[in-house]
């Protein structure tokens, strides 16, 4: 099963601008109140709910009733994967205080449905990270992944997971406009059937690109190729995903929606049905979008 037909969405009970991962996201902006921000990102949470929940989409919600302050907790798809074949994957996390969103709760829900368990968190004790679908994306039809070397994503760990997971890996580097490395994968990639939406200039190495050119078309992905300024509007953080009738949706913001060109929702439709809700707070304080928003249940 390539496509996700149920997913799990963290509802946030505290959200603001993280410190500890405003150090490399440069995606991330600071803001003074808190209790407004909270406001609005509760708002722009149910709209992406409703959103999956109106199209089909089977959404199962958790909600915080400790008091650990977890600001990020709302992008889930950074600690945990799930996969078709039965496994659960736990990832290191840089931010210390990311760590804490691994609640037991979850992990004891997840594990009652996944009975093989990959547990690659224990190497955050050796100061080596891997965060997720944010530093991985998958191509679960070809069984490759894509992933943007940083801090966040250690080519060691990469490995030992492609290893125990069978995936093939394409590693790359990519930067920002300013030449700042990019912090995770998907904010440059996402990887739907048929296509995938990428921002070509990031990569500056021509062997690297032209690698990551040919993998897409020995898979026939046609490359939806967006620019620094439309990677900024978060037009990669996008996820597909599929209902029970079958039917595919790209999800995504509606700040990403308003980004694309008209040529390019042209060439996305081909492929899929486009979903989109305004997520501005959460995409211009937290530095991520719809596709960290969202944990996909295999």
């Amino acid at each position: 099963m390539a496509l996700a037909k149920k997913v799990l969405l963290v509802e946030p009970k505290t959200f603001y601008s993280n410190p500890q991962t405003a150090i490399d996201n440069n995606f991330q902006n600071e803001h003074s109140d808190q209790l407004k921000l909270l406001e609005f990102a509760k708002i722009e949470f149910t709209g992406l709910k409703k959103l999956l929940i109106d199209n089909g989409i089977l959404v199962e919600v958790f909600q915080i009733t400790d008091d650990l302050e977890t600001p990020d907790a709302i992008f889930p798809n950074n600690w945990f994967s799930t996969h078709s074949d039965g496994t659960l994957v736990l990832y290191p996390m840089k931010a210390i205080n990311r760590r804490l969103e691994r609640r037991s709760e979850i992990i004891e829900m997840l594990r009652s449905k996944y009975s093989k368990i990959l547990d690659l968190s224990r190497n955050e004790d050796r100061g080596l990270y891997l965060e997720g679908t944010g530093s991985i994306v998958f191509d679960n039809q070809n069984k490759k992944a894509y992933a943007t070397l940083s801090e966040r994503t250690s080519s060691n760990l990469l490995y030992e997971w492609s290893k125990k997971t069978n995936y093939e890996t394409i590693t790359f580097s990519a930067y920002d406009s300013e030449n700042k490395l990019i912090y995770h994968t998907n904010v440059m990639l996402s990887i739907g059937e048929g296509f995938c939406i990428l921002c070509c200039a990031s990569i500056s190495d021509t062997d690297e690109i032209r690698l990551v050119r040919k993998s897409f078309k020995e898979t026939n992905h046609e490359i939806i190729d967006i620019d620094f300024n439309q990677l900024k509007q978060f037009c990669g953080n996008c996820i597909q995903l599929s209902n029970e009738h079958g039917e595919r949706f790209l999800v995504m913001s509606t700040r990403a929606y308003n980004a694309f060109l008209p040529q390019q929702i042209k060439s996305l439709e081909k492929y899929t049905k486009i979903i989109h809700t305004p997520l501005d707070t959460i995409e211009t304080y937290g530095g991520g979008g719809a596709r960290c928003m969202i944990a996909e249940l295999f």
